[in-house]
């Protein structure tokens, strides 16, 4: 089952704003919900909450941020309820995102799939993505760590948003990319105009420098854009690469968590402040030594070669297998958080070698 945030959509409806009129754009349409933007500090970019758009402090960012956008609808921790009592009677406010680039964006398929598309579906997941606004932005620039085009994607995003926009010399290009998306326009439709030629042109024309640039940064480390990286890995299995890089690991899970795709999580039991048993559902790292140990006291993969193989496997054999695309999507996040400087990049390039 296809989810329903990710149409098939042959055309969507695009308009042109104004450079001028970006501030009041978003001011109208995130006015009456939560807001999570983009703010700039020194050469990152943050995530963070806010009550209204902010001209000056908020920016669409030239590239993803820092934090994955999964942690809003696929908390980091969250408390189910106290044993043998009623689950939390709480409910997520509606919620607009500005800013969010494909990475991001891409990599909710993945989580839908795996919270939404198989039984059984997460009730808290699902009213999450259902109350939460994606305003997207083309990247107009790249982190040195970015390998969209290696894992198939780019820096753009093609479907999963509401609204989208791709910054040129002549303007903005808004689309809107769903029926509330459209819905959104609507509220500013004064501030927009019919995008013409010329400024289609100019954001196709971005979008494919972009593309060039960043294939170009990741085929100077080796790795090719166009290389097949499921069976690179499939065929690594059992060989000596894993062993090479586990031993720099040092379990620390880092990759997992700030993965944009990695939804592994585990429920824990423990008491809260009234000293009622409370039971919580968190994040978990496939890279932990005791992540596949069963109750019998059997752990299939008691090796750290075999843990990182793992996390591999199911990045780039088993979901192509399942759902027809790579569960990476380039962001490089796992790049920056790894304590044993551990690159993908590097990972991916000498198992294709080695192929």
């Amino acid at each position: 089952m296809v989810s329903s945030f990710f149409p098939s959509q042959k055309e969507n409806v695009v308009y042109k704003l104004e450079k001028a009129k970006l501030d009041n754009f978003l001011g109208i349409i995130a006015e009456g919900r939560e807001l999570y933007a983009l703010e700039r500090a020194e050469s990152q970019y943050h995530l963070v909450r806010s009550d209204a758009w902010q001209a000056g402090k908020h920016t669409l960012g030239a590239f993803r941020q820092v934090e994955p956008l999964k942690a809003l609808v696929f908390r980091p921790r969250e408390l189910l309820g106290s044993l043998g009592g009623a689950a939390p009677d709480e409910h997520i406010p509606e919620r607009i995102v500005i800013g969010a680039k494909n990475c991001d964006v891409a990599a909710l398929k993945i989580h839908d799939y795996v919270f939404l598309n198989t039984a059984p579906v997460d009730p808290v997941y699902k009213e999450a993505r259902e109350k939460t606004i994606i305003v997207s932005c083309d990247c107009t620039d790249a982190c040195e760590v970015c390998f969209c085009p290696a894992v198939k994607e780019q820096p753009y995003p093609k479907a999963g948003f509401d609204v989208n926009l791709s910054p040129t010399d002549l303007g903005y290009v808004v689309e809107a990319g769903s029926e509330r998306g459209k819905q959104l326009l609507k509220k500013a439709e004064s501030l927009l105009s019919a995008a013409d030629a010329a400024i289609l042109k100019a954001r196709d024309q971005n979008r494919q420098e972009l593309c060039k640039k960043v294939c170009a940064q990741t085929e100077k480390m080796g790795l090719a854009c166009g290389a097949d990286l499921r069976q690179a890995v499939e065929k690594s299995q059992g060989k000596k690469i894993w062993d090479d890089f586990a031993e720099d690991c040092v379990e620390c899970g880092a990759c997992n968590l700030i993965c944009c795709t990695c939804h592994c999580f585990l429920l824990a039991d423990g008491k809260g402040k009234n000293g009622a048993n409370y039971r919580v559902k968190q994040w978990d790292s496939c890279l932990y030594r005791n992540f596949a140990a069963v109750a019998g006291g059997a752990n299939p993969r008691r090796h750290r070669a075999e843990r990182l193989y793992n996390r591999f496997d199911k990045k780039f054999s088993f979901f192509p297998q399942v759902l027809g695309s790579y569960a990476c999507e380039g962001c490089g996040r796992c790049v920056e958080a790894c304590t044993g400087k551990i690159d993908i990049r590097e990972v991916l390039k000498r198992a294709v070698n080695e192929l």
